[in-house]
Order: structure tokens, then C-alpha cells, then sequence
């Protein structure tokens, strides 16, 4: 028992381990010390990431600045460049830096295109076919006629029933003759013609099987009259010289013993006679004219079988009447079960008779009417059901 104001023998008396309470300080102390030294590794190491981290964006700021600079010298280049550039230029490069226009189609608009295009188109065939309509033509066919064989000459009559006003051509029609034979096409020698004297060998390719000649007709003669060397080079040579149209016609009025003149000039593309030239004293070795513009025209291949070439040109009016067209037959076609035609027209700016064209301008601006019907029809049907129950989905 204690006695107030004494002191207990627990508290006088010293613990039995003294060193223990040193130890659990001394541990405590290390304890902190460890702890601290993480806490200093650790910002050690956050502070050489942070380093890292800072050299990694000076880095990517000076490679966005050498960009930086890079394009504004790349646009004060283009600036220089463009000020030197037309506008047509400018905009040429503008177009080509992948601007377009993308329309989104629908069903309105295609419609519309479809129509318009299609009434365009309509209009146009309209006006071609009265225009053809308008032209006068009268055709006769004199290959059957018994009175014309080859070799004679012959007089068909026949009435113009309207007045023809100036000009008014004359035409040869062939049919079944196929001038677009590539083989056919290739025969002919571009250098020869243009005015060239040229050796067997230099043509021999280009104008197979004709190169001379013996090989156009025995007996061949000269624009002088004189029977060409058999053996020299023939000039012109080439498959398309040889088939040369070479029928005459002669037009009069019946009653009045008239003659009309036709003339041959005028009836060529000028773009093909500047390519056709005679050389220097060519008609002693020349069997034909190249510069005459009857051939020019007949060296112009058509593209069909059946097809119409200019032969000469009326330069005065033709009254209505009675009239005679004298025909020397020189061009046989019943090998190739051809048919040959006269024909005497007029023309317009569309120049002759062409239903053809007219036709397929109609049947072209028809279908295209009937495909805006079907469209909007189908669209009509089909496709607004189904708008209708994707949104109420």
C-alpha cells in the first residue's frame, strides 16, 4: 500500500532492459533515415525524367519551328512563282491541287438533267431532219441501165420538178465498196505525194501490191499521152490510186442545146489539198493529177460501204424542167456486186441530205425522256416506302 506523497517502487526501479528503448530509437532513426533517402532517390529520379522530358520538347519545338520556317519558304516560293504564272495558269494549278466539284445527285436533279438533255437532243434531230427535208435531191442509179456498159457512154433523162438554187453539186454514190479495209487504208505513199520522186525500194512496203506500173493495167499511160515504162515506179502508186473513181458526167438541158458547166474546184477540204503536189515536170511520168481535186477527194477513205463523194459543182441555178445527164461508164463494180448512183442536190449549213444523223439525235433525246420517266416512276414506288421504314425503324 502507498503512502500519499511517497513514491511507488515500480516507478523508482529501473526496467530490466535498458538498452531496449535505445534500440527501438535508434531503429526508429534508421527508419526515418531509409525513408528519406527513397524520398530523395525518388525525386532524383522524377527530376532526371522531367530533364528528359524537357529536352524531348525543346527538341520537338526547334523541329516544329525548321517546319515552320520550311513552309514559309516553300510559300514565298510559290508566291514568286505565282506572280510570274498567267491566270489561266494559276488557276490550272489551283484545279490541280485535287480541288473538284462533287454534286451529290438525287432524284430531282437527275431527273431534271435526264429530261432537259433529252428535250435538247429532241429539238436538235427536229431541226436536222427539216433542214434534210428542205434539200432537193434527185438520185438515178446507172450501173443496170442496159445503154450504160463500161467502156460506152450513155444519155439518161430525167425532169427536176423544183428550182435548185446555187450552189448545186454533183455526187457519185458506191455501195458495197469498202474503203475502210486497213490493208486498203496503208496502200498509198504520204512522201510520193507530197511531191517527192521516190525509188522502188523507198515504197515498196508502203504501196503493196501497186509500186509499178505494170501493176496498175497494161498499157498505162501518161497525162502526156505517151505509154509509161512498164518497170518504173508508179506515180501515184498504192491500192487507193488505182481504184481512182474515174466516171464522167455531162449535164444539158433538154430544148435549149445547152450545156452546163461543172466544175471540179471547190470540192476538197482545204486542210487535204495543201498535202498533195505534183512534182517538177511530172507529166511525162505521171498517170495521174494528184493536185486535181477529184482525186484528193477520192483519196480521202470513207468509213462506211456505202457512201457519197462531191464530183463537181453547178455555180448557177437550176430551173425546173426537163434535163439529160450523159454518163461514160468507166468503173466496173460487178465484182464487188456494187451499185452506182448519180446525184444532183442542193445544200445547206448542213450540208447535203442526212436523215441518218437527224435520226440518231431523236432516238437519243427519246431515250433519254423515257429513262427521267422511269426513274422518277421507280423512285416513286420503290424507294420512298423504304425511306419511310428506315425512319419509323
Amino acid at each position: 500500500m502507498s503512502i500519499p506523497g511517497t513514491y511507488s517502487s515500480s516507478n523508482i526501479i529501473p526496467s530490466k532492459n535498458p538498452s531496449s528503448s535505445i534500440n527501438n530509437n535508434n531503429a526508429n532513426k534508421l527508419d526515418d533515415i531509409q525513408e528519406n533517402n527513397e524520398i530523395d532517390e525518388n525525386d532524383e529520379f522524377e527530376g532526371g525524367e522531367s530533364e528528359e522530358i524537357a529536352e524531348e520538347e525543346e527538341e520537338e519545338n526547334k523541329d516544329e519551328d525548321k517546319k515552320n520556317e520550311n513552309k514559309d519558304e516553300s510559300q514565298n516560293l510559290n508566291n514568286q512563282g505565282e506572280a510570274g504564272q498567267s491566270r489561266l495558269e494559276r488557276a490550272f494549278n489551283y484545279l490541280r491541287s485535287g480541288f473538284s466539284w462533287r454534286p451529290i445527285p438525287t432524284i430531282t436533279s437527275t431527273v431534271l438533267c435526264l429530261e432537259i438533255t433529252g428535250a435538247i437532243f429532241l429539238v436538235i434531230g427536229i431541226i436536222i431532219m427539216a433542214c434534210s427535208k428542205s434539200i432537193k435531191e434527185i438520185q438515178i442509179r446507172y450501173d443496170d441501165n442496159e445503154n450504160c456498159q463500161i467502156g460506152s457512154s450513155c444519155d439518161i433523162n430525167f425532169t427536176i420538178p423544183h428550182n435548185m438554187k446555187k450552189n448545186v453539186f454533183i455526187y457519185y454514190r458506191l455501195k458495197n465498196f469498202h474503203q475502210n479495209h486497213r490493208r486498203y487504208l496503208a496502200s498509198k505513199s504520204n512522201k510520193q505525194l507530197k511531191g517527192n520522186i521516190v525509188t522502188e525500194g523507198q515504197i515498196k512496203d508502203e504501196c503493196e501490191p501497186i509500186v509499178l506500173n505494170k501493176d496498175i493495167y497494161e498499157g498505162v499511160k501518161s497525162l502526156d499521152g505517151n505509154e509509161l515504162d512498164p518497170d518504173e515506179v508508179a506515180h501515184p502508186c498504192g491500192l487507193i490510186a488505182k481504184s481512182y473513181f474515174n466516171d464522167t458526167y455531162e449535164l444539158k438541158r433538154i430544148g435549149r442545146n445547152e450545156t452546163i458547166n461543172i466544175s471540179d474546184e471547190k470540192i476538197a477540204w482545204s486542210v487535204d489539198k495543201d498535202k498533195y503536189k505534183n512534182p517538177e515536170n511530172y507529166s511525162d511520168h505521171q498517170w495521174l493529177d494528184v493536185e486535181k481535186e477529184r482525186f484528193i477527194v477520192w483519196m480521202r477513205p470513207a468509213a462506211l460501204p456505202d457512201f457519197r463523194k462531191p464530183w463537181g459543182r453547178i455555180e448557177r441555178d437550176l430551173t425546173k424542167g426537163d434535163y439529160t445527164v450523159t454518163i461514160t461508164n468507166n468503173y466496173p463494180v460487178k465484182s464487188f456486186k456494187g451499185k452506182k448512183y448519180f446525184i444532183l442536190t442542193t445544200v445547206n449549213w448542213l450540208g447535203g441530205k442526212n436523215y441518218f444523223l437527224g435520226i440518231i439525235y431523236l432516238i437519243i433525246g427519246g431515250v433519254s425522256i423515257v429513262s427521267g420517266i422511269l426513274f422518277w416512276i421507280g423512285y416513286k414506288n420503290y424507294n420512298i416506302e423504304n425511306e419511310k421504314t428506315i425512319k419509323f425503324e
